[in-house]
């Protein structure tokens, strides 16, 4: 039987809409990063990679588990990132970018305030990394891929990204201009950033703004 072999383009959703945000309030075009729900992905890595055929996979969470003292803020901010991921995943789905769902966004509790004894609240996002990094040994282990396109800054990954050197795949890691993690960079067979110029084409095409 025939294996198929691929280039497969792992991203780390929320790590990876975070810093498109960042680059897109920068540039004046929206007010917040809460207004950056989508950007397209596919002409983002086609200006790195031009020549390979690519199966690209963004990796967020499912589901928000709710509690019953999250308070009027936390709940309006759970609201807005459930928008934010639904629109997010119809634009993957409208530009085949397969999208899955490997994690859960939690609440946690923050200190206690000494002075008025009120518990404050943040979003944790839990099990993306480990379905990420799960996939990547399993797909080089199967011989399902041979070209790793790392799209992701956390330094966890590093020991899937070893397993899958150790198999024979080759990896590249992408970054950000300006912000390359050297972990990453250095177990890597090559780096390449994404330019802050193309995120803002990248997300113009997106919504169609001059």
């Amino acid at each position: 039987m025939e294996i198929n072999i691929k280039t497969i383009a792992y991203i780390d959703g929320q790590n990876f809409l975070y810093k498109i945000a960042e680059r897109v309030v920068n540039s004046g075009l929206v007010a917040s990063k809460q207004e950056v729900s989508a950007v397209d992905i596919p002409y983002l890595l086609n200006q790195i990679f031009p020549n390979e055929q690519l199966e690209i996979r963004y990796y967020g969470v499912a589901k928000i588990r709710r509690r019953d003292n999250y308070g009027a803020e936390i709940q309006e901010k759970s609201i807005q990132f459930a928008d934010n991921l639904r629109r997010m995943r119809s634009c993957l789905s409208k530009t085949g970018v397969e999208f899955r769902a490997t994690g859960v966004l939690k609440v946690r509790d923050r200190d206690e305030c000494k002075k008025c004894g009120a518990t404050d609240y943040k979003f944790q996002e839990k099990g993306v990394d480990v379905g990420l990094a799960v996939d990547i040994v399993a797909d080089s282990l199967r011989n399902n891929v041979d070209h790793i396109i790392l799209v992701s800054s956390d330094t966890d990954l590093v020991p899937a990204i070893k397993v899958a050197k150790e198999v024979g795949r080759r990896i590249t890691y992408v970054g950000f201009d300006n912000q390359i993690t050297r972990l990453l960079s250095s177990i890597a067979d090559s780096t390449r950033a994404i330019q802050d110029d193309e995120v803002i084409e990248a997300y113009r095409r997106r919504y169609n703004r001059a």
